[in-house]
């Protein structure tokens, strides 16, 4: 589980794009709390603090407010446009022995047989949506791939998972497959196929005014 970081946050009272602006030009980001019964609280965090914890991998934050600490899961991150920097976040409270459901990265350990054998490497899948207790989230889930070969997939029911922590989705979806490598046709192949009758290639473009002229004359 990544460490949880405890951020201070700070109560605004003023909404809207324009206070947004300012409060991020001040070097904070605009976040809200809700949850567990409780009522929203709109606040600010620092800016810095935040995109180290999500650096880190964080999925949950101790908040303090006004002397009062609270669990909570970051439920959602809105980025600016060039999807680089944090401009809003959702905060949800939580229990510590309560289970969520959570999305974690995928990081492949190890080089697949299959790929040091020519074959390639395709990733289906970046991202896992797990269901565990808040105590339990993995910081990220990182499978051993080294001994596909190639035609072999890892799939999400192989995963090597901590007990109590579980994929939500198909268990049978393919996380990475490693594929045959592509055959190059050489000159003389080609060469051969087209003179054995193989269907002319499409031409794409103008055509010059010498071959046209040549084929209403032919």
């Amino acid at each position: 589980m990544a460490e949880t970081l405890t951020l201070k946050a700070e109560a605004r009272d003023q909404i809207g794009t324009r206070a947004a602006r300012a409060i991020r030009a001040a070097g904070r980001l605009p976040a809200i709390i809700y949850g567990h019964g409780e009522g929203v609280q709109t606040v600010t965090l620092e800016h810095h603090e935040v995109e180290v914890a999500l650096e880190h991998g964080a999925h949950t934050l101790h908040i303090e407010l006004a002397g009062k600490s609270q669990q909570c899961l970051i439920k959602d991150v809105q980025y600016d446009h060039m999807n680089a920097t944090p401009v809003h976040m959702d905060l949800t409270r939580v229990d510590l022995d309560e289970r969520v459901k959570v999305t974690v990265g995928i990081e492949l350990r190890g080089t697949p047989k299959g790929a040091t054998h020519g074959g390639l490497l395709d990733l289906h899948m970046s991202a896992i949506e797990l269901e565990c207790r808040v105590t339990d989230i993995p910081e990220v889930v990182r499978p051993i791939v080294t001994e596909l070969e190639v035609g072999d997939s890892l799939l999400v029911k192989d995963l090597d998972l901590p007990e109590g922590v579980n994929p939500t989705g198909d268990p049978n979806e393919r996380i990475v497959t490693i594929h045959a490598p592509v055959t190059a046709v050489s000159d003389d192949e080609a060469t051969e196929e087209s003179e054995d009758g193989g269907v002319e290639p499409e031409r794409i473009g103008r055509v010059r005014k010498d071959e046209e002229e040549g084929k209403s004359g032919s």
